[in-house]
């Protein structure tokens, strides 16, 4: 369901005053960076104040004081479900689980901005990029691809020492994996 960056702000406006605080993650940083104003898909969250997994029982208390639906993750991290007029939108709550890893220095290096009246963090598209390529599923690439050829399109031009000094973050024996896969998709790191 298409949603609008007012509904965004407001999503997470309210999950932020839940006492849930995050670093947004997945596409919506490269729709956010590239300044849209309307959204699809799930809102994708790395939890930095709490464990999703271990505060379980706190998550769904606070989904179930705001009427939102819960479920789960492909990893078992919590899923919060907001409804709305027009359809249900799906908020994902991660953090670092089973394969599912973010470096730390990425997440205190992500960069706040201004979401209509509610301050948020986000990842840097090059970051989001890392991410993507570390996960390297057929999925995953694909769906890269495409959003490199998006921010082609849009003229965004990609930070390279930011990527490189970032792929740094990541442990030794995954740097060159990460690299080649981001170099394979034309990207020079």
């Amino acid at each position: 369901m298409p949603y609008s960056v007012n509904m965004l702000a407001g999503i997470l406006k309210e999950i932020k005053d839940s006492g849930i605080d995050f670093v947004v993650i997945g596409d919506t940083v490269v729709f956010l960076e590239l300044r849209y104003k309307k959204f699809e898909g799930d809102i994708d969250l790395f939890v930095t104040n709490m464990s999703p997994f271990v505060e379980e029982e706190n998550i769904r208390s606070i989904a179930e004081e705001r009427g939102w639906g819960f479920s789960y993750t492909d990893i078992g991290t919590p899923r919060i479900i907001i409804g709305s007029g027009e359809g249900d939108i799906v908020v994902e709550l991660y953090e670092n689980i089973h394969d599912f890893y973010i470096p730390e220095e990425i997440l205190t290096s992500s960069k706040k901005i201004k979401l209509k009246n509610t301050e948020v963090n986000i990842l840097h598209v090059e970051d989001y990029i890392l991410l993507k390529a570390r996960a390297g599923g057929p999925e995953d690439l694909e769906k890269l691809a495409k959003i490199l050829e998006l921010l082609n399109s849009k003229n965004y031009r990609i930070n390279q020492r930011l990527l490189k000094a970032h792929l740094d973050y990541f442990p030794r024996e995954e740097q060159n994996l990460i690299a080649s896969r981001i170099k394979s998709l034309g990207i020079r790191i």
